[in-house]
């Protein structure tokens, strides 16, 4: 068998924390055990017999743990499953006990023929060094379980956590390749009467239309589910759409905007201020008796609110993908914790409050 060079050994045990501490644990007393077990008093007395049986021993004490490791994936591949746990310990404990006690005793009978500091085979010492590597085996093999059972919960959580990011992912392509054909279609019906009635105001709406979906054309890119912009660039945006929405409701919405100049930087997930208007308008009613009204400012603390009053519609809409809850799902994607979106409702309002990241 090809031992691996000890810096690949080390590197190896790194990637797995929980064999590292276990290993690191273990060996600070089972080496100067053995050592004692091996020539007596004299190992603590004699301080070249200490320093060389003590780094002899810890070399063969660490290529006898690359061979457990492997015996130990052997074994788990056999009985992977969570209720065979008594099968891989019994199997991990009788392995373990059988290679190393061949070790030991093959590594004994070798300091014996070299007569490596004075070693001489004992058999009253053999018998103790063997029921010491039994223990050590019984010991290693639960925690070989530990570490078994350690490993396979953090790959089930790893597996669960890419399943809902591809999950969101999947959400947010949606979103991607939808334009609102309502929306389209109010904008179209307002410009074929404007055309008629306002000629001057149709070539200011076509030309905030254009704004809106060049906009649109330009965050719904390749990278579309990560990218971000400043709250600067979607105001821009949110300027343009709220000219197209006070044409097509006239009367019916009022958005005001009141935003810091310390917050223009800051970064956030594109398209959020419209799909949050549209999840407004979409629940509530919108009419010349009836205003919506909504607000958009940054708070004291750097966050973004956007709050309505609530004059919820007698027939309730459903939320649909490209809603609140869509938004909820991009953020986690984005930031995690650091895009918590916190949603408020009374019986007068509906705020949501964004993060806003600065980089």
């Amino acid at each position: 068998m090809r031992f691996i060079s000890l810096e690949q050994y080390f590197d190896s045990v790194r990637q797995n924390r929980l064999y590292f501490y276990i290993l690191f644990l273990l060996l600070p007393w089972f080496v100067p055990l053995i050592g004692y077990l091996m020539w007596g008093n004299a190992y603590f007395t004699d301080l070249g017999i200490f320093a060389g049986g003590s780094f002899i021993n810890l070399i063969l004490c660490l290529m006898a743990n690359q061979v457990n490791q492997l015996t130990a994936k052997f074994i788990a591949g056999i009985y992977p499953g969570i209720d065979q746990t008594a099968y891989r310990v019994t199997l991990w404990f009788m392995v373990y006990s059988v290679v190393n006690v061949i070790i030991l005793y093959l590594v004994l009978s070798v300091y014996d023929f070299i007569d490596l500091f004075s070693y001489k085979l004992d058999m009253l010492h053999l018998k103790w060094s063997v029921i010491t590597i039994v223990g050590v085996s019984l010991i290693a093999s639960g925690l070989s379980e530990l570490a078994y059972t350690f490993m396979q919960w953090k790959t089930n959580q790893n597996e669960l956590k890419e399943m809902e990011q591809r999950q969101l992912q999947s959400e947010l392509e949606l979103v991607k390749q939808q334009v609102n054909p309502h929306f389209l279609f109010n904008c179209l019906n307002a410009l074929s009467v404007l055309i008629s009635e306002a000629p001057l105001t149709a070539e200011k709406f076509v030309d905030e239309m254009s704004q809106v979906y060049r906009y649109l054309l330009t965050v719904n890119g390749q990278d579309w589910e990560t990218n971000l912009v400043s709250l600067e660039a979607e105001l821009r945006f949110i300027r343009s759409y709220i000219y197209l929405l006070d044409i097509r409701f006239e009367e019916g919405i009022n958005i005001k905007i009141h935003t810091a100049d310390l917050c223009q930087n800051g970064q956030m997930a594109p398209l959020t201020l419209q799909i949050l208007i549209d999840n407004a308008i979409r629940h509530n009613i919108v009419s010349a008796e009836h205003p919506l009204h909504i607000s958009i400012k940054t708070t004291a603390t750097g966050q973004l609110e956007i709050k309505n009053n609530l004059q919820k519609r007698a027939v309730r809409m459903p939320m649909t993908s490209a809603g609140l809850s869509t938004i909820i799902s991009r953020y986690k994607l984005l930031f995690n914790q650091a895009g918590t979106i916190q949603v408020k409702e009374d019986e007068e309002s509906f705020t949501v409050l964004l993060p806003l990241i600065y980089t």
